[in-house]
């Protein structure tokens, strides 16, 4: 059976990406923040292993790859993330605090996130990396300014997964950053797509890569986005 690992499955887009995989028989690690999210992810099936890990933590991603010992990822997910809501000002910022706290987890943790499992995805069948971005994070397609924190870190991320997947290639990983679309979740009312359309979309858009398409920021409903 092919494996998962994915992070930030407390809720919304995690948790949906680790439901339908597991409904569709795959064996599936969970990373989460929170300890209460093991018994909804328990009730997915035997097969959904639990992981609690803050994914800033350097030390805790080794040690999680190294309980994994040899077993194979065949599609790791980088999922967890954090919005900050903008703050007072002329150019609406949050503190620079919280700018950076938002840096470290949507920017900077994937990239450690990969490091520490790059040898589990490589010894799998499939050998893909999917990295959760957001067209807010394209330069091209930025027509309305704002939101300092959470688009500079997932232009960043951006960056991160283009070059992973050239740095990755000799290992056979195809890297590829992904747009949900606009979701609704528990945190994000305002989202027009519903959790299950979008990890449907992206779950397709996974299924049909091809080593070629390394590097390659998709759309979950089809086609690409401009960096």
């Amino acid at each position: 059976m092919p494996t998962t690992l994915i992070t930030g499955c407390d809720y919304g887009i995690g948790f949906e990406f680790a439901r339908q995989y597991a409904a569709e028989g795959w064996r599936v690690h969970a990373i989460c923040l929170d300890e209460a999210s093991q018994d909804k992810l328990g009730a997915l099936g035997a097969d959904v292993h639990f992981h609690r890990l803050d994914i800033t933590d350097e030390a805790g991603l080794a040690a999680l790859a190294g309980r994994l010992g040899d077993e194979a990822i065949d599609l790791l997910i980088s999922n967890a993330a954090s919005f900050a809501p903008d703050g007072p000002g002329t150019l609406q910022l949050p503190d620079i605090d919280e700018f950076t706290r938002v840096m470290r987890v949507n920017a900077v943790a994937p990239v450690y996130v990969a490091g520490a499992f790059e040898a589990h995805v490589a010894r799998s069948e499939m050998r893909c990396m999917a990295f959760l971005s957001t067209r807010s994070g394209s330069i091209g397609d930025n027509s309305s300014g704002g939101h300092y924190a959470y688009r500079c870190s997932k232009t960043a991320l951006n960056m991160a997964v283009k070059s992973l997947s050239i740095d990755f290639a000799p290992s056979g990983i195809t890297a590829v950053a992904l747009h949900p679309g606009s979701v609704a979740t528990e945190t994000r009312k305002g989202g027009q797509i519903a959790v299950s359309e979008s990890v449907a979309g992206m779950r397709a858009r996974l299924a049909e890569l091809t080593p070629e398409m390394t590097g390659s920021f998709l759309r979950y409903d089809g086609g690409t986005i401009e960096w």
